[in-house]
Order: C-alpha cells, then structure tokens, then sequence
C-alpha cells in the first residue's frame, strides 16, 4: 500500500511540475524549490530507539528554528554527528555502539525541518547557519565530526564560507556530493521531469540566492579547508557521483580517500563505522 501511494504522489507531482512548465517554466521552478526546500520528515527506526531513549536531550533556538539536541557523555574525545537530507539523528545506530564502546563523548542534533526539530525550510545553507548557532550555544566544537551527505554540505560550508569560529580536528566527509547540482540531477530525474523544471529551479536560486546552483560547488569549497579529513564513498553512489570524491579529495588538503562498494549513497552496514573509528583511533596516536 505504501509503495502504491508513493507512486501515486511522485506520479502527481510530475504532472504538476511538466504540466504547470508547458504554461511558466518560472512557476514550475517556483514548486520545485518548494518540494527541494521542504524535505519530508522520515520515520523513526526501530534500530535507533533503544539508543536514543539513552540520550540527554535539550533544545537550541536557531533563528527561530527549535533544533533538537542529544547528548551521549563519555570520558573520551568528543564526536559530533550530522545527518542527511530527508534523515535524522537516528540514522547514527550502526554508528552509536562502537562510539560507545570507545567512551566516546556523543553530540548530535536534528537538522531544521528534520526529525523533533522544528522549522519549515531546508537547505545547506540553514543547516550552516544552525549548526553555527549550535557551536555557539556550547562554546566549543567537538573534536571530530562525522557528516553524511547534507550534512557534509552544511559543515564544509561553515568551515569554509563562513566567519567560523569553531573547528574540529578532523572531518570525516560520508557521501558528500562534489556539486550541488547532483541533487537537482537526481531529483528531476526521480521525478520524472523535463528541463524546463530544471531551468526554473535554477532561476529560482538565481532570484533567492544571487546565484545559480551550479555556482555551489563542494569540490571548490574544500580548496579553504584548514582542517584535514577523511572521505568515504561508494563507487555505486546513484545520488552523488564518486567523480565528485575523488574530486574532493584532490582539491582538499589533509585529505585521504576510501571507497567502498554496495554500500550505497547511505553507506550501510558494519564496515564503514568499523573505518571511521579506525581512522579516529589512529588520528589520536602521537606521530
């Protein structure tokens, strides 16, 4: 029943979209911003409810977006966790127990628009800004953070396009697409429509942001990073393209670079947080 009522909603949406183009290619660019910027709010995972009811939680106001905030104490370095587009802090269960295991201190929060957090619109650059105001609020910044996907956008972003004022020793970047145009590639295309739509999601960047979303690209943004890194990334990635990696990880200093296979955009299962805490460990040993 779920799988029809999907189809039917993205079947509806396209014949909005091509529809509404063949008569204002800016108005159907005008919804299509809208869907972009309004990501919808994923269900909880069995698999993260033990793990989260384990968490102390507050709120951070965020130009007022409420952002909800968890907080796992460990007596070893602290770790901060950033989440995907259409995600949520639950997303970090394959993560949680091996962080645990090493007595990590665990922070996290829910994106604007995501998970318990409030707010209406989404976009990397709000997911910048709040995580700016989360830094803020606590006066420091975790020693590493581990970023998927959107989540990557927001913190290369802070690091390397805003006054930061906080940063980590290290940033582990999990799928992080080279340019934002990816995702307008992938959505047009799960969708199922034409370039028309495409032009006007692009005049509507241009009419918001004084730029066109090719112009945001993650690839040239990590030549300012200061901060050195790991990049893991799927060669099979259908969302962001592992070009966009390697990419990155020429242009970004301090970098290394390792690919997995079928693991997908989400990068699932046990090796990749089974790397990412290897990689912790070894950052830690004196040289």
């Amino acid at each position: 029943m779920a799988g029809r009522r999907e189809k039917f909603v993205i079947s509806s949406i396209r014949r909005l979209l091509n529809g509404t183009a063949r008569m204002s290619r800016r108005q159907a660019g005008a919804i299509g911003y809208y869907l972009l910027s309004k990501p919808r709010r994923a269900a909880d995972e069995p698999l993260s409810t033990a793990f989260m009811q384990q968490a102390k939680k507050y709120t951070v106001d965020a130009q007022g977006n409420t952002l909800q905030c968890f907080h796992w104490p460990g007596k070893g370095p602290s770790v901060l966790l950033l989440h995907g587009w259409e995600s949520h802090t639950g997303r970090w269960f394959e993560f949680f127990e091996p962080l645990r295991k090493a007595d990590y201190s665990i922070y996290a929060f829910d994106a604007p628009a995501h998970g318990k957090s409030r707010g209406r619109r989404f976009s990397a650059l709000i997911y910048a800004e709040a995580l700016a105001t989360y830094l803020e609020h606590h006066d420091f910044a975790p020693e590493y953070w581990i970023a998927h996907s959107a989540g990557g956008m927001a913190a290369i972003l802070y690091l390397a396009e805003m006054e930061n004022k906080y940063e980590p020793r290290q940033l582990v970047s999990l799928a992080v697409p080279g340019e934002l145009e990816h995702f307008i590639d992938k959505f047009c295309s799960f969708v199922g429509v034409h370039d028309k739509v495409k032009q006007g999601i692009d005049y509507q960047f241009r009419r918001k942001l004084d730029m066109s979303f090719t112009d945001i690209s993650f690839v040239n943004y990590v030549k300012k990073l200061q901060v050195p890194g790991l990049i893991i990334h799927d060669e099979c990635d259908d969302l962001a393209p592992i070009s966009g990696a390697e990419q990155m990880h020429r242009n970004w200093a301090g970098s290394s670079l390792i690919t997995t296979r079928d693991c997908g955009h989400s990068l699932v299962g046990e090796l990749v947080p089974a790397m990412v805490l290897e990689y912790l460990r070894r950052c830690q040993v004196p040289h």
